[in-house]
């Protein structure tokens, strides 16, 4: 608080006090007191108001520092209601109690956006494993009779559907979240073996050179390996390979790359770049996905585009550092 802001706010006071004064020093004056006695009486009560102003300011001044010092040191500054020192006068209970009630409204307001988002996403994932048991159906079906064609569609629904699934728990790192040593080579021949038919029938030659152990969760590990495998398929690649080495896992294609302007922002939400635009239909969901699980499990997430696209990941030497 500085001083010229406050004597600005008690302007009305000090114009009052030097008024009466004044005034009083008229009337002593009218009674025919001496004019040594009625400056003594003047210094004093002048004295007397401006000490009165001083302790105010003090107090005030103090209470308002240590408000906004503590108030800067907050990482969650709407905790302020909740360990904000009481005061010794009246504005500055006023003010205590008014944030304490603002606080108290702003935490019920979170709270209960939070369980609508927790219903939300609880009614997401339910929806996605409801939906996953017709799409199932269709694919058999469409694999005893022959349809290719449906079955490619069919298998793209799928995909965007556990992609709405992955979306849906990305927040929640405790759910479906389990760390342990995975070994690399019978991870990446499960992510073959899954999707056959629709590399065969994409024309895509896949070389699993990769072979190793990392720490990760499977369930999130192969779908950020599937993501990175359409999105080669996606865009032209005819070659996928894969290769391990020093905790570190590349995936390399020989596809169109991904222009310079835009191999910095790939991994934002939404971001669909210039090859989204021009050569095929993309959410830019993704490789945002995959980043936001590989932050959730401690992995470094990158990418190099020189003839083709290398996507690198980088894992830790442990679970331990895993679970950090």
């Amino acid at each position: 608080m500085k001083l010229t802001a406050f004597l600005r706010d008690k302007l009305i006071f000090i114009l009052i006090t030097l008024a009466t004064a004044g005034i009083g020093s008229f009337f002593l004056y009218a009674f025919h007191f001496s004019r040594s006695v009625i400056l003594s009486l003047n210094l004093i009560y002048l004295c007397g108001s401006i000490a009165v102003l001083i302790r105010e300011y003090l107090v005030r001044k103090t209470y308002y520092t240590e408000l906004f010092t503590i108030l800067d040191k907050l990482d969650k500054k709407h905790y302020i209601s909740e360990v904000i020192e009481p005061s010794t006068f009246i504005d500055g209970k006023i003010l205590a109690e008014t944030l304490r009630i603002a606080g108290k409204s702003m935490h019920d307001e979170v709270a209960a956006e939070r369980r609508a988002n927790c219903e939300y996403r609880e009614y997401v994932e339910l929806w996605v494993h409801e939906i996953k048991t017709p799409i199932s159906a269709i694919k058999l079906i469409c694999d005893n009779n022959g349809y290719t064609n449906i079955s490619g569609e069919v298998n793209k629904i799928e995909k965007y559907v556990e992609q709405a699934l992955f979306y849906a728990r990305a927040g929640l790192v405790e759910k479906d979240y389990i760390i342990k040593q995975i070994n690399l080579k019978h991870l990446i021949g499960e992510l073959l073996k899954k999707n056959a038919a629709y590399f065969i029938a994409s024309g895509i030659q896949v070389n699993p050179y990769a072979d190793g152990t990392v720490y990760a969760d499977s369930k999130w590990l192969i779908f950020i390996l599937q993501q990175l495998m359409d999105n080669s398929i996606k865009y032209e690649a005819k070659t996928v390979s894969f290769f391990f080495a020093e905790n570190t896992l590349t995936i390399k294609d020989d596809g169109i790359g991904i222009p310079p302007q835009d191999l910095p922002r790939i991994f934002e939400r939404g971001f669909t770049g210039e090859n989204g635009r021009r050569h095929a239909k993309s959410t830019g969901m993704g490789l945002y996905l995959c980043k936001e699980l590989c932050e959730k499990m401690n992995l470094d997430l990158s990418a190099i585009s020189e003839n083709g696209t290398e996507i690198i990941i980088t894992f830790p030497k442990n679970a331990y550092v895993t679970l950090l």
